[in-house]
């Protein structure tokens, strides 16, 4: 009812955001977490259940998110632009901008009365994804037939596909790695209100990216490892991110099948490149660089980077340049001296575990997205939630990523603007029920 409520309260027309809209969006994440929150306990309480009960529970939820207009974000009608400019207009979006296209703003596939909450210059942007990114928007673009509602049908059914499989692949994975509660941790996922709203109402498309990391996880289980780095570059030419797995993917397969294995799967992982890079790379000189460096260096709120940003301005404005500089520079290095610590630890042994790959995996998404990078927006958790509910439900990362993504629901709301408080709130909320839970957990163990 509160999913249905909330796609009601915005209906199916552009419309600027109000007060009255911040309100009902406050009341909405708060309602949702209680509910989120009670069902997890809920079920924990009980004797294990089937999937069927989970997933048959969620899909009135799916279906109303796919239903409900993006109301928190442009993003996905700039998918939808930049697919139609594609494959009607014959644009590369690396070389050009929507802006280039005579009278673009007039055609009725363009929509532009949609991007006018869109604070950021959109005819001018830059497309920052990754190639596989680019050539799947336009095939959506050319399948929707310049059917605008058609084709965001189509980009929420891509985003209910990667739902739908990475909400099978973790069952499966939870349940052969012999985790206590494989139940509970489908429900984390399918039932977060994180990934039904940012995910399926808004079509974001960061759980695509999350789901290829699961699948070449569970490659790496299953004793196929060979694949993985193919799969996983295929996921970073989606979004960026997961490009540090992939030596990780390869060093593994050495370690454990041998440096001729690895070759292989680094052939392979070439080749998709390659594939994914030829219709593009013939214009590389073109590249509007410029754009795209600006784009990916923004500071939003939210990050650590923002945090520290904003306070230093309050302090000392003079200094503010110098120092974003120097933060830039200190979180990255502090973000590769943890991860490689991390690999370190993990990979020292004779044979790596697919479960210690598994967990440098999520510590390296973990840092990219929390600590190092000065953008961050919520949804970006959705390319580390599903693999970090393979962990064991006690790994502390585990419980702490599904904490922040809990209380990143609401950067739906206002909060999302303040670059100070809405990162001080969400990690202190997140540290804080992690604290409490483990002191919890280690009270119950016996001395």
């Amino acid at each position: 009812m509160v999913y249905a409520a909330n796609a009601i309260h915005y209906g199916w027309a552009p419309s600027d955001r109000t007060r009255l809209d911040d309100l009902a969006v406050w009341l909405t994440a708060l309602v949702l977490l209680a509910l989120y929150w009670k069902g997890y306990r809920s079920l924990l309480k009980q004797e294990r259940v089937s999937a069927r009960v989970i997933v048959v529970t969620a899909l009135p939820l799916v279906l109303v998110a796919v239903l409900t207009i993006p109301f928190d974000s442009t993003d996905v009608f700039l998918y939808m632009d930049i697919g139609w400019a594609q494959t009607h207009y014959g644009l590369n979006p690396y070389t050009n901008v929507l802006r280039d296209i005579p009278e673009i703003s007039r055609d009725p596939m363009i929509n532009a009365e949609w991007m006018q909450s869109n604070k950021n210059p959109w005819l001018d942007l830059a497309f920052v994804y990754g190639f596989a990114f680019a050539l799947l928007t336009k095939a959506i673009a050319w399948m929707g037939q310049g059917n605008w509602w058609l084709t965001l049908v189509l980009f929420k059914l891509l985003n209910v596909g990667a739902y739908a499989l990475v909400a099978l692949l973790i069952w499966k994975l939870a349940k052969s790695s012999g985790q206590d509660r494989p139940d509970a941790t489908l429900y984390l996922f399918m039932w977060s209100p994180l990934v039904l709203l940012h995910h399926i109402a808004n079509a974001h498309n960061d759980l695509l990216t999350g789901a290829l990391i699961v699948v070449a996880v569970a490659l790496i289980l299953r004793g196929r490892a060979i694949w993985s780095p193919a799969v996983l570059t295929f996921a970073t030419m989606l979004k960026y991110a997961p490009l540090p797995l992939i030596p990780i993917a390869l060093f593994y397969i050495a370690r454990v099948e041998g440096w001729r294995r690895a070759m292989i799967a680094a052939t392979g992982a070439a080749l998709v490149a390659a594939i994914l890079s030829l219709p593009f790379l013939g214009a590389i000189e073109s590249f509007r660089f410029d754009l795209i460096a600006a784009q990916l260096n923004k500071i939003t709120a939210g990050s650590m980077y923002a945090f520290f940003y904003y306070i230093f301005r309050f302090i000392y404005p003079p200094g503010l340049e110098a120092f974003g500089a120097i933060l830039k520079v200190l979180l990255w290095l502090i973000g590769v001296a943890a991860i490689l610590s991390e690999i370190y630890r993990q990979c020292i042994r004779r044979k790596p575990t697919p479960e210690s790959i598994v967990s440098v995996f999520c510590f390296i998404l973990f840092v990219i997205i929390f600590v190092s990078s000065s953008q961050f927006y919520s949804w970006y958790i959705g390319m580390l939630f599903p693999v970090v509910l393979l962990l064991d439900s006690n790994h502390w990362l585990r419980q702490l990523v599904v904490l922040l993504s809990a209380a990143h629901v609401l950067s739906l709301t206002s909060l999302r603007g303040k670059g100070i408080g809405y990162f001080a709130l969400t990690t202190a909320m997140a540290v804080v029920c992690w604290w409490r839970s483990s002191r919890a957990v280690i009270k119950m163990k016996p001395s």
